[in-house]
């Protein structure tokens, strides 16, 4: 009465603040709870194609697949190998003491690298396999594919041959095998779905020249020009690397499409 008697304005009664709603936490932002399901992990490529190297061929030549097998030893220059112009698969013995340093030499340059089927016992059964291709997959885990022996591997045995593809599908691998025989492995894969080639000729068998092998060489590029596609096998010998390198020179690779494995598992 006092204030309003003098002219002044009555004090203002105070404002009551009121709390904001509760929100639901949003899914983003709510932070995990004991119980809460583990979120799904991001699914991974094969190694098929996770460490398979980039290739092209916009011309559509003939796909040219050389594989090269390490021989090991003091004398071998494997940066020389890794260093080669163009596209090749090096095949390495997983039970080799040097497999992974060959292996990372290898890869570091970008080529492919196939591990070879050793280590199954003689007269190998299915579950025999399994451990040796775990072993295998351990040692060379960048490994795109598995390649049989050049002679008594699994290859011609349909029980063993089953698994075999079965275990590399499930690790995501492809497979590589040898043009004689029976070659059950290849009729499995095929049916099964699983990358699978074959390889037409070994280069330097009886321990060829670098002629013979040119040789080789030309009549691989022919089944290529015919069929679309070939693929021929090597040691990392002198003798060997000589051929190839004067095949390559002397231009007898010009109408093919020099190709990493891959090209031909897919």
């Amino acid at each position: 009465m006092l204030a309003e008697a003098a002219g002044e304005p009555a004090p203002a009664e105070p404002r009551r603040i009121e709390p904001d709603p509760p929100r639901a936490p949003s899914e983003a932002s709510r932070l995990p709870r004991i119980g809460d399901p583990a979120p799904a992990a991001e699914e991974e490529e094969p190694p098929l194609r996770r460490y398979a190297q980039p290739f092209e061929n916009p011309s559509r030549k003939p796909l040219f697949s050389i594989l090269l097998q390490d021989t090991g030893g003091p004398l071998l220059d494997r940066e020389a190998l890794a260093a080669l112009p163009f596209p090749v698969t090096f095949v390495i013995d997983p039970q080799a003491p040097d497999a992974a340093t060959a292996a990372g030499i290898y890869r570091a340059a970008g080529h492919e690298v196939l591990m070879l089927a050793s280590g199954l016992p003689e007269g190998a059964r299915p579950a025999d396999a399994e451990v040796t291709l775990e072993s295998a997959a351990a040692a060379l885990p960048e490994a795109v594919g598995l390649i049989d022996l050049p002679a008594g591997g699994f290859q011609e045995t349909r029980p063993l041959s089953t698994q075999v593809v079965e275990i590399l599908a499930a690790q995501g691998r492809g497979l590589v095998t040898h043009d004689h025989g029976l070659n059950a492995a290849d009729q499995v894969a095929r049916r099964e779905g699983l990358p699978a080639a074959v390889v037409f000729r070994r280069l330097d068998e009886g321990e060829a020249d670098a002629a013979s092998v040119r040789r080789a060489l030309d009549r691989a590029a022919f089944k290529a020009a015919q069929d679309g596609r070939a693929m021929v096998l090597g040691d990392t010998r002198p003798e060997t690397l000589k051929g190839l390198m004067e095949w390559s020179l002397e231009g007898r690779a010009d109408g093919l499409a020099l190709a990493p494995a891959t090209a031909l598992l897919r």
